[in-house]
């Protein structure tokens, strides 16, 4: 790579208001913890989120509510009647789980959906929540089961008895796993602090094929001595990106107790990097509804056309606490959105670059380039697996792409398409100038 630097994407707030806020009597003031899901079939976005209030006005059960909403375009939410469980005395309400009939388990943290359609349809939506016994004070996850993603059984099967309460749960498709990132109550000791402080937060994660049996815990995340003195990190939300992964890294500054959110990466699932050490998500600006916390919703970006959509959750209020509890807390949902598989690109300006890819297989008929170009432009060659030239393929012979877009072909003045060379391993050798290159696929 020469005269060429990676840069990290940042998304937008897609509008700055939050798209969804407590708005009804059971929410109280908070809408927080929560999963989405777009159906293509239907093109609609399903959310299922915790409806947070501790205080001590709310009828029982306290904080033990998961609410149902749907979209059309993630920014207007409808809220419907589902008639399953009574709240002060009505039905009528969005309620799509409470913690009633689950014996001493009166409290749930966390909710996060996953959506399987290959499932057995009794089990197409398996929900893992976090709970606590009271007055008992234990603490284990529980997996429910829907057909339908709003009329959801309980098993009484738990696991993970000395874990959480922050997690996140993905199916990883490259290894037939769920994994299971949260921490051990706090157990990991602070070493930066003079003497060592307990109590640090921290990532582990737990795995499993069946959503039962776990094996574990694999310690993920712990604050280092380039992080200031009190980080945390809060939890960690990994999922796959092509041959790799990528991650939302929760990062806690205890001391002011604010949080952001960075974007973590690994090659493999298990060692984790932290490319920039800068807020990829950061708080809104001073008085804004999001101005204290701000992290992702418990799902992969919602791909809808040429777009990827975040929905994050944001606080106008601190973590709980014993002289300061800042209640009642305050939680939004709001929204955000960046270009498809925009998430870093290799960038040069006015002055020029090039790079040549590793050597891959060419999988289909027509190279498509993920790349803003509108004020530069970008030229291909094609080279054979040990970097010699292929005939018709050089920088003499392409066409220059001039557009900012995630799909642009790439052509060749005697080739419009690379199908004469499907199946054989080359390498990409790109030109650029005051252009970023996102990415590469065939079509």
């Amino acid at each position: 790579m020469i005269h060429m630097r990676r840069t990290w994407n940042r998304p937008a707030r897609a509008q700055m208001p939050p798209v969804l806020a407590p708005t009804e009597p059971w929410e109280g003031t908070s809408v927080v913890w929560s999963s989405m899901h777009y159906d293509a079939a239907s093109k609609q976005f399903l959310l299922w989120y915790e409806a947070w209030n501790p205080g001590a006005d709310r009828p029982p059960p306290l904080d033990s509510l998961v609410c149902f909403a749907t979209s059309a375009d993630g920014l207007q939410w409808n809220k419907p009647d589902l008639g399953l469980f009574e709240w002060n005395g009505s039905s009528a309400n969005n309620i799509c789980w409470m913690m009633h009939n689950t014996g001493p388990w009166r409290y749930l943290d966390s909710p996060r959906v996953l959506v399987e359609p290959s499932a057995p349809a009794d089990r197409r939506y398996r929900m893992v929540i976090y709970t606590q016994s009271k007055p008992e004070a234990g603490q284990a996850f529980f997996v429910l089961t829907s057909p339908n993603g709003i009329n959801w059984t309980w098993h009484d099967e738990p696991f993970l008895t000395e874990t959480g309460d922050r997690f996140h749960c993905i199916f990883d498709d490259q290894s037939g796993e769920y994994w299971l990132t949260s921490r051990r109550a706090h157990t990991y000791r602070d070493k930066r602090a003079n003497p060592p402080r307990p109590r640090i937060r921290s990532v582990e994660r737990w795995r499993s094929t069946d959503l039962r049996t776990w094996s574990g815990p694999d310690m993920h995340l712990l604050p280092d001595d380039a992080d200031p003195p009190d980080t945390e990190f809060y939890s960690l939300y990994p999922m796959t990106a092509g041959n790799a992964y990528l991650g939302y890294l929760e990062f806690y500054d205890r001391f002011v107790e604010r949080l952001h959110t960075e974007l973590v990466i690994s090659r493999d699932g298990n060692t984790w990097l932290r490319p920039e050490r800068n807020p990829w998500l950061d708080r809104g600006t001073e008085g804004a509804w999001d101005d204290m916390w701000v992290f992702p919703t418990s799902n992969d970006p919602l791909v809808v056309g040429d777009h990827m959509l975040v929905p994050y959750v944001g606080r106008g209020t601190a973590h709980a606490g014993v002289r300061e509890p800042m209640r009642p807390p305050r939680c939004s949902l709001g929204l955000l959105t960046f270009g498809r598989d925009r998430w870093a690109a290799l960038t040069v300006g006015q002055d020029g670059g090039e790079f040549v890819t590793e050597p891959a297989p060419v999988t289909g008929d027509q190279l498509v380039l993920n790349v803003d170009a509108e004020f530069g432009d970008v030229r291909v060659a094609v080279l054979d697996e040990f970097g010699g030239p292929i005939n018709g393929f050089s920088h003499a012979h392409a066409k220059p792409i001039v557009s900012d877009a995630v799909d642009v072909p790439v052509r060749w003045q005697t080739h419009g398409s690379v199908a004469s060379l499907y199946g054989r391993t080359v390498r990409l050798y790109v030109k650029a100038a005051r252009a970023s290159v996102y990415a590469y696929s065939y079509a």
